[in-house]
């Protein structure tokens, strides 16, 4: 199957709360499979993306309202840049990811908050 780079780190996400659960042996050993294939993806996701905030020299600002990112640069034509930089993200997270072939066989009594389930849906199965 492939999903973007944006929906890999938010199953990513979903997946660490899965990890946490008592589940069924042959769910946990899909679960750790999906959660390894997923991390080799956002791993590679990660690295171009540090190689663009190298290139554009930005600095990412946390703090301000509600805990807010903002981005900075020092470089000359700073909005500029922001935009480039901005796009090449935009990007890199609605790039597709190669095939990720690992469904999870959840047991249908098995108790998980909609925004962790929201992410998995794609890679689940009920029994």
């Amino acid at each position: 199957m492939k999903i973007t780079n944006r929906q890999a780190a938010e199953t990513q996400f979903a997946i660490a709360t899965l990890l946490t659960m008592n589940l069924p042996i042959k769910t946990s050993l899909e679960v750790a499979l999906l959660s390894t294939e997923l991390d080799k993806q956002v791993a590679a996701f990660q690295r171009v993306r540090d190689s663009l905030i190298k290139n554009y020299q930005i600095k990412v600002v946390a703090g301000g309202r509600e805990g807010t990112v903002t981005f900075e640069t020092s470089n000359v034509n700073k909005e500029k840049s922001l935009m480039e930089f901005t796009d090449k993200v935009n990007e890199l997270f609605d790039t597709e990811t190669q095939d990720i072939n690992v469904k999870l066989h959840l047991p249908g009594n098995i108790d998980i908050r909609p925004d962790v389930l929201k992410p998995i849906l794609p890679f689940i199965e009920l029994v």
